[in-house]
């Protein structure tokens, strides 16, 4: 009867650790699925050129949208609000590089502005995003 006792015992205190793995597994199969998916900014649509592939991983998206409204991700912010908030990225992180996305029905002043705002920012890495033609 002691011998039981103890066989009890053991496989009480012990864990299965099987579903946890294949919990896991399924949770990081989703992640890798979804992550290419994932896109910063707001939706415009990109005047074309040639395609030159540049690392996004260090990098902020400001958006202008048809109507001419600035965006640093999926915020809206006024130029002046912009340009604020680019200086504190800057003397947060001094190898920070900025990626503009303007509608192609923007007016180029309007994108002028934006680039005028990061040069005084201090940023110095800046792209321009366009789709591939």
């Amino acid at each position: 009867m002691r011998l039981s006792q103890k066989y009890e015992q053991a496989l009480i205190n012990q864990i299965n650790v099987t579903n946890l793995v294949d919990v896991m597994l399924a949770l990081l199969i989703i992640f890798i699925i979804v992550a290419p998916v994932i896109q910063q900014g707001i939706n415009v649509r990109l005047p074309t050129a040639s395609i030159q592939k540049i690392s996004v991983a260090k990098s902020v998206i400001i958006s202008i949208s048809k109507r001419g409204n600035y965006y640093l991700g999926n915020k809206r912010y006024r130029l002046s609000q912009l340009s604020e908030k680019l200086k504190k990225l800057g003397e947060k992180n001094p190898e920070i590089s900025v990626i503009v996305k303007a509608d192609r029905a923007v007016a180029y002043a309007k994108v002028i502005k934006v680039l005028d705002a990061i040069r005084q920012a201090g940023i110095v890495k800046v792209g321009l995003a366009t789709r591939g033609g």
